[in-house]
Parts: C-alpha cells; sequence; structure tokens
C-alpha cells in the first residue's frame, strides 16, 4: 500500500472513531445516571464486580486476536487470499474453543460470587447468582462471530467495525434507559447487553462476508507452517501479556469490593468512567492506525523512515494524553459535583494518585501499539509476570495495612507502571521492532512523565485550595492548567526530541488534513 493510501486509511479510522466513540461517551453517561437514580449506588458496584470476574475469565483469549491481527498482515499486502481464509477458519474454531471454555468456568465461578462482597448481599432484594449467569452470557456471546471484526482492522477497514459496535451500543444504552425508567429491573438490563452483543456480532459477520467473498470459496485451505510458528511463539508470549493485564486490571474493583464495600467500587466506577471514556476516544484516535503501522512495518520503507513515523507517532499520542490527563485533573471534580453532587467528588489525595495513574497510562499505549503492530509478543513474555506481582503485592498491602482505600490500589498500579513498564517496554520496541537507539527514547519518555507529573501536582493542588469543584473555577483552572500544560510539552521537546530525525509539526500535519 503506498503512502497517501496508508494515510489516508489511517485518518479516516482515527476521525470516524474518535467521533464515534464521542458520541458513545455521551450516551454511557446518560446511561449511568440513569442507572444511579434507579438503581442505586450498590447495583453498580455490583455490575463492576462482575466486570471484573469476567475479565478474569477472558484469560481464555490469550490474546488471540491481536496475534492473529498480526498473522495478516503479510498475507493482506501480498493480496493472498487462500491465506487470508486459512487464518479466519482457524480463528473461528478457535474462538468456538474459547466460549465453551469461558462458559465452564463461569459456572464454576458462580457459587463464590456473593463471598468477594463485603457486607453480603441479602439487602439487594436480587438473585446475584442469576445476574451473574445473565453477565456471563453476554460475555460468551462476543466470542461468537466477532472474530470477523479482526479482517476488517487488520484489513485498514476499521472504521467499519467502529459504526457497527458504536451504533449498536447507542441502540442498547437507549433500550436500557427506557427499560430502567419503566420497569426498574437489573435483569432486564442485562439480557438487552446480551442481546445487543449477539445482533452486533451477527450484523458485522454478513458485512465481512459480503466484503470478502473469497472467505466460504477457500474454506479448507491450511494455514502455512511459518504462520503457524509464528503464532505458537508469540501467543505463547500473549500468554503471560493477558494474565498480567488481568491481573493488573482487574485487582482494583476485587480488593476495593472485598475490604471496603460495592459503594466504594461504584464511587471509583464514577470516575473510571469518565477516564474510560476519556480513554476511548483518544484510543481510538490512537489505536486506529496500528493497522497502518503493521502495514508500515510489513513494507520495504527504510528504517530511518520507521523510525521518524514511530517517534512522530509517540508526540502525537503523548501530547494528547498530557492535555487530556491534565484536563482530567482540573475538571474532574467539577464535573462529578454537576453530575452526581458533591458526596461522590473525591479528596485531592485520591484524585491526584488517579490523575498520574491516568496520564502514565495514557503515555504507555504508542509503546503497546507499535508491540501490537509488529508482532512483538514473544519479547515481552516475562515483562506482565513481573507488572502484575509488583502490582498485586503493593495494592495488597496497601489497601489492607493501611487507610488509603482506592490511593493504596492505585499506587500499586503506578509502582508497577514506572519500575516495570517503562523501560521493559520501551526496550522491546526500539531493540526488537525498530532497532534503534533506546537510550535517547527513554529520555524523551521520562521527560514526559515528570513534567505531566509536574503540572498534575499543581493542578489538583489549586483544585483543592481554590474551589474548583465550582464551576467557572473549574473551567478557569483547567483552561490555565492546559497552557501550562502545553508549554511544558514544547520546552522538552525542544531539549530531548532526537535532533537527527525529521521533527513533528503541528501546521503541516493541519495543512495536510486540509489538503
Amino acid at each position: 500500500m503506498n503512502k497517501l493510501t496508508r494515510t489516508k486509511a489511517a485518518t479516516i479510522n482515527s476521525v470516524v472513531a474518535s467521533t464515534a466513540q464521542l458520541v458513545q461517551l455521551i450516551m454511557q453517561f446518560i446511561s449511568r445516571s440513569v442507572f444511579i437514580n434507579v438503581l442505586g449506588a450498590e447495583f453498580l458496584g455490583l455490575n463492576g464486580l462482575f466486570l471484573n470476574l469476567l475479565g478474569y475469565l477472558n484469560f481464555a483469549e490469550l490474546g488471540l486476536g491481536a496475534a492473529i491481527t498480526f498473522s495478516l498482515f503479510d498475507p493482506l499486502v501480498n493480496d493472498d487470499k487462500r491465506q487470508i481464509a486459512a487464518i479466519m477458519n482457524l480463528f473461528k474454531k478457535w474462538y468456538r474453543y474459547i466460549a465453551l471454555f469461558v462458559s465452564v468456568g463461569g459456572l464454576i465461578l458462580t457459587p463464590f460470587v456473593t463471598q468477594l462482597i463485603n457486607g453480603g448481599v441479602s439487602h439487594l432484594d436480587i438473585n446475584v447468582y442469576l445476574a451473574f449467569l445473565l453477565a456471563l452470557s453476554n460475555t460468551v456471546l462476543s466470542y461468537l462471530l466477532t472474530y470477523k471484526r479482526t479482517l476488517l482492522l487488520a484489513d485498514q477497514k476499521g472504521y467499519i467495525n467502529t459504526l457497527n459496535t458504536v451504533g449498536y451500543n447507542i441502540a442498547g444504552q437507549l433500550l436500557q434507559i427506557t427499560t430502567l425508567y419503566i420497569f426498574k429491573n437489573f435483569y432486564l438490563f442485562l439480557i438487552i447487553q446480551a442481546v445487543i452483543m449477539f445482533v452486533s456480532n451477527y450484523h458485522v459477520s454478513r458485512v465481512v462476508d459480503k466484503l470478502y467473498p473469497y472467505l466460504q470459496e477457500y474454506r479448507q485451505e491450511k494455514v502455512s507452517g511459518k504462520v503457524i510458528g509464528y503464532m505458537k511463539k508469540n501467543i505463547s508470549g500473549m500468554l503471560s501479556a493477558k494474565m498480567g493485564g488481568i491481573i493488573v486490571n482487574g485487582t482494583d474493583n476485587l480488593l476495593l469490593s472485598f475490604y471496603i464495600g460495592l459503594t466504594s467500587v461504584a464511587m471509583y466506577a464514577n470516575y473510571t468512567m469518565i477516564i474510560a471514556g476519556l480513554t476511548q476516544v483518544m484510543g481510538q484516535l490512537i489505536s486506529a492506525v496500528t493497522s497502518s503501522i503493521g502495514n508500515l512495518g510489513a513494507s520495504k520503507e527504510s528504517q530511518k523512515k520507521k523510525e521518524e513515523v514511530f517517534y512522530k507517532y509517540f508526540y502525537i499520542s503523548s501530547l494528547l494524553s498530557i492535555l487530556v490527563a491534565v484536563g482530567f485533573s482540573a475538571f474532574s471534580s467539577t464535573f462529578v459535583t454537576v453530575w452526581l453532587g458533591n458526596k461522590m467528588v473525591y479528596s485531592s489525595l485520591p484524585l491526584l494518585i488517579i490523575s498520574l495513574n491516568f496520564v502514565f497510562q495514557s503515555l504507555r499505549q504508542s509503546v503497546i501499539n507499535y508491540t501490537n503492530a509488529y508482532g512483538l509478543y514473544w519479547y515481552a513474555r516475562w515483562k506482565p509476570i513481573f507488572e502484575s506481582l509488583v502490582n498485586l503485592v503493593v495494592s495488597w498491602t496497601l489497601v489492607k495495612y493501611t487507610d488509603l482505600g482506592i490511593s493504596g490500589v492505585l499506587i500499586g498500579t503506578i509502582t508497577s507502571n514506572l519500575l516495570v513498564n517503562v523501560f521493559w517496554e520501551s526496550w522491546i520496541v526500539l531493540r526488537y521492532g525498530l532497532k534503534t537507539k533506546v537510550r535517547r527514547f527513554l529520555c524523551l519518555y521520562i521527560s514526559y512523565i515528570i513534567g505531566s507529573s509536574i503540572v498534575i501536582f499543581v493542578t489538583v493542588y489549586i483544585v483543592e485550595n481554590f474551589s474548583g469543584q465550582k464551576f467557572v473555577n473549574g473551567v478557569l483552572i483547567a483552561i490555565l492548567a492546559e497552557l501550562a500544560a502545553f508549554v511544558m510539552f514544547m520546552i522538552l521537546n525542544k531539549i530531548f526530541y532526537p535532533k537527527d530525525l525529521e521533527a513533528f509539526s503541528i501546521v503541516a500535519l493541519l495543512q495536510r488534513f486540509k489538503s
């Protein structure tokens, strides 16, 4: 694929994905508000607990989707329809086995759900086991037909997948809001979620069948030995990544639920919903170009060109990450006050820790996307184990033996990010993907971490001491904080951005986008 076409595909995917995600984000806030008003905070905490438990069952996926996506880049570039069909047929078979495994695992886990809730569930007036089984059905259905979405992503047609996903999600949320007001029923809320999942997957499956009719024509084709060898190697690497990701991302609500209670889970869930929404919009903008990165990696472009693209991509994603995280630290208290009232607003320490964790996680995403695009899972096979151990030990110790609560849980995540991920992930991408110098990239990366931390710390201090919860004050603080973050970012790039590489130009980007 030529440069213009690759750039055009990346632009279309990014714009469509981020715009659609923004619309969905608005719907999520409306749906969450209705959920809390109708069912209450404890039901929200219960739903969050279900999501975490099901996240552990998703360990069965083993990162197959990411490995398959990378395996498709080469046959797509070479228009090898037989291998594309063979890979997709193998993917279909694997995902059916995974759906069966998740079903059995969920049934085994069901009797133990109530034991993870501090204070019990008798006051909720609901059969928690039945509710968990309904949530489980949604996860199981997510593995049926969804494998075809991977082909759209690998072929740089992610915008089709995005429109399908967001369209059905919005339809489902509207239906859930209506039924919550009329029936006030948690079971019905979960049933609608599962049905929408199945219909969405069925629709996208029909679309893929029309776009790629040869999938049916070559149903009996076998995957080449080279691809199978790659899959075995990288799936074993993804195994540890999947395990580490589940432990790191899935333990927060479990620790809070077990040691503190469902209300704390619900309160944290409100902030994580804001973060998740911002991350999704930002992530769609950044991650939508992953297939184009993979396409570039499979091309015969020079190593220096690939390195320049990487640094520009890191520049863009880091600027966006820092601005969004600083905006969150400045305005989230104002937003939560207007949305849910003063009782749901965190004090300065939790807000500071949540904001720092947000920016550190966001800064990683461009490096993670390159790991995915270049298929570097084998080299990352040990990293998630160390990451998860550091995170779990620090989080558990602080939440059990201190009064830090959510701050203690997130300090564990921050610690694992700073001590493990920053250095290990950078080394993998620069050493094995781009085959270039690691040290100068780490200098730039660490400068972003330190600079953003300083701006966020000052911003949270100002919010706490100058009535940042009030709307006008919140807006003013947010504007000043964003200006400070932007100036800080430009200064850091003047000092640490590699001088021998073509620098990124915002003006040039706007002119290119206009053309």
